[in-house]
């Protein structure tokens, strides 16, 4: 990395020439095939946390490229087999079977069979330690094998989205031996990582690199890149001035540059539709916040539209019209709530606080425009009282923070924190239930600000088993309803958009609404 960075410094202030010739018509139509690297290089603003599907929620960027799962979203959201070729459902409406694909090998060679998916769905059941289980728990009730190449998933009853919910990264199959071998250590490091993806994980240095190599031996075929070279780059500055001078070909950069990227020759910018959103989300274990009252009055102290318009107009990013993003399957248009300072105030004061009150925002930077975004709400939120004080976090103190499950929470002092919010299975079932439901456990693992309402606990149980399209649609915006207005969980800002920048040699960069890179076709030209 530093070897990385003193080149990419020395090659910033360096002057470059090209040198250009004519060719005759004969010398062009006789012209080599171009060439292609072995190595593609992208610089990332934070690591994993986990290689591990059931731990990890960081992103699932490079998850995929390891793991394979029973299904998965293609390139157009719709939802096809990966490691199983086909799939049906029984008379009972509660047992899925599903055919897998025979000879599809792990990165050791070992065969992948129905042990292997029944091993990873007995680990993401049965441990309570892993992140995702009470996710599962909610939607798949038992998985057994039929033999090496069947298996099958019971549902405690009839589930309208488990196809979608399969998609989920926590769903992504591991190798049995692993799970007995590594335990709850399994993808903390490159040796305990086995999947059947892509690529096998071949280096990993925490938050500083992370090299793939591709698998021979995959089951869909070896695909045209030899090896990802990811590097870790906190620096913003230092990304955007990597993937200008050539040391890196795709990188993530802040979006106020994407307009001046957009016009730099060499240089791409390819923007997608995606499933997430950003929002500043409640602690509602907060003596304050406890008050619906106190979250309404200020979700109408903010001005969302205001903060789209001065932030993120400029990549086309619109302000937030619900909990979900528009492109989850359930979503329902409520429109911009709008700023009202007197309605916000009249709100404080039934709730006994009419001069306001002290309150901390914990802000994490590396999420987008997060520092002005916040910066912006403070002074909205002076408008009416309330005296809102910004502490900026580092990644090991944000994810010790959302690791920090026990309620009420004494050593999460935060009132709000800047989040990220994205249904990993584009389907408000897991938007919704994994984000915004009381836990059985009341430790609510993914609920990071402790939400609890019992309508809509009620109203998303009854959404996940209801076969009729439309009485689902409907369970939904009720529980978005409330979500989003009448017992807030969140200033939700905007909804966002997938944005990567890259060489204008790359060729073949496809992601799905996930953010998830297929790598089928991904190459660089020399």
């Amino acid at each position: 990395m530093k070897r990385f960075l003193s080149v990419m410094l020395i090659a910033a202030f360096a002057a470059a020439s090209v040198f250009a010739g004519g060719s005759s018509e004969a010398e062009e139509s006789a012209a080599p095939l171009p060439e292609y690297k072995d190595t593609i290089t992208i610089a990332t603003a934070s690591d994993q946390n986990y290689m591990d599907g059931q731990m990890n929620n960081t992103n699932d960027v490079y998850l995929r490229a390891v793991y394979s799962q029973l299904v998965r979203r293609a390139l157009d959201g719709s939802i096809e087999g990966d490691l199983a070729e086909s799939w049906s459902v029984g008379e009972d409406g509660v047992t899925w079977t599903f055919n897998l694909r025979h000879g599809v090998k792990f990165h050791n060679g070992k065969e992948l069979t129905s042990a292997d998916v029944v091993a990873s769905y007995d680990r993401l059941l049965n441990n309570t330690a892993v992140r995702y289980s009470s996710l599962a728990r909610g939607y798949i009730e038992d998985v057994y094998a039929v033999d090496d190449y069947t298996v099958c998933i019971v549902t405690p009853g009839p589930v309208a989205s488990l196809l979608a919910n399969l998609t989920h990264r926590s769903n992504l199959i591991l190798d049995a031996d692993y799970i007995e071998k590594y335990g709850m250590d399994l993808g903390l490091t490159a040796e305990s990582v086995n999947g059947t993806g892509p690529y096998r994980l071949a280096y990993w240095d925490r938050d500083q690199e992370m090299v793939l190599e591709s698998f021979p031996d995959y089951f869909r075929g070896e695909v045209p890149t030899k090896k990802i070279d990811i590097l870790i780059v906190t620096d913003a500055n230092a990304r955007l001035v990597a993937l200008e001078t050539g040391q890196v070909d795709i990188s993530t950069v802040n979006s106020s540059e994407i307009p001046r990227l957009q016009e730099t020759p060499g240089i791409q910018v390819k923007t997608y539709e995606g499933i997430g959103a950003h929002g500043l989300q409640f602690n509602c274990a907060n003596e304050y916040l406890k008050d619906t009252r106190v979250r309404q009055a200020i979700v109408y102290a903010i001005d969302k539209q205001l903060i789209v318009d001065v932030l993120y107009s400029d990549i086309g990013e619109k302000a937030a019209t619900a909990p979900v993003n528009p492109n989850v399957w359930g979503y329902y248009d409520f429109g911009v709530i709008p700023q009202d300072l007197e309605k916000s105030k009249a709100l404080l004061a039934e709730a006994g606080y009419p001069d306001g009150f002290d309150m901390s925002i914990m802000l994490y930077p590396n999420y987008n425009k997060s520092t002005e975004t916040c910066e912006m709400i403070v002074a909205m939120l002076a408008e009416v009282g309330i005296n809102a004080t910004i502490e900026t976090v580092d990644n090991a103190t944000f994810n010790s923070a959302m690791g920090n499950r026990t309620y009420p929470g004494e050593d999460f002092p935060w009132a709000m924190f800047f989040m990220g919010y994205g249904a990993g299975t584009a389907d408000c079932d897991e938007g919704l239930r994994r984000i915004w439901t009381t836990s059985p456990d009341g430790n609510n693992n993914n609920n990071y600000g402790w939400y609890s309402n019992a309508e809509v606990d009620r109203l998303l149980a009854e959404a996940m088993v209801e076969l009729d399209e439309e009485k689902r649609l409907e369970l939904y915006r009720q529980a978005e309803q409330i979500i989003y207005i009448d017992d807030p969980a969140a200033v939700f800002t905007n909804d966002r958009y997938n944005i990567w920048t890259m060489s204008d040699k790359v060729e073949g960069f496809e992601v799905n609404v996930n953010n998830v890179i297929f790598w089928d076709n991904l190459r660089c030209k020399n």
